[in-house]
């Protein structure tokens, strides 16, 4: 083996160490935002599980509906986080009683303008979906 010989495999190994440090830095970057995001799935899914809303009531009153719905859960809801779909499309509501949280065992109205028949969906922010039917 010669100068050259030598040269060449410390080039090769140092080419090698060069690239493996890129490569853990990359991976290990990778695995934490992985891992992050797995945590944060987790989390919602769990607040989706302690979320139920009951729908106590559904009234028209001259092409006004109101919802009133109760928070049998254990998570504290934004009904401005809420979407209401009025048969089957989405519908502007407003919170009657300017609630910004709903905490557990209380309730908040929702009002829409339709008409009835109808049938409402109240999709919560965490995803569930409660139906009534009004008319």
């Amino acid at each position: 083996m010669g100068f050259s010989s030598t040269a060449g495999l410390m080039l090769i190994l140092s080419t090698l160490l060069a690239c493996s440090i890129y490569l853990y830095s990359s991976v290990d970057l990778s695995t934490v935002k992985i891992n992050n995001a797995y945590s944060e799935h987790m989390k919602l899914m769990n607040n989706k599980a302690n979320e139920n809303l009951k729908i106590t009531s559904a009234i028209n009153v001259s092409d006004v509906i109101y919802i009133d719905l109760l928070n049998n859960g254990s998570q504290t809801l934004e009904p401005y986080k809420w979407t209401v779909l009025y048969n089957g499309v989405p519908k502007k509501f407003e919170v009657v009683s300017n609630t910004t949280y709903l905490t557990p065992l209380n309730t908040v109205s929702l009002r829409i303008n339709a008409t009835t028949p109808a049938r409402i969906c109240i999709v919560s922010e965490y995803g569930n979906k409660y139906y009534c039917t009004v008319g």
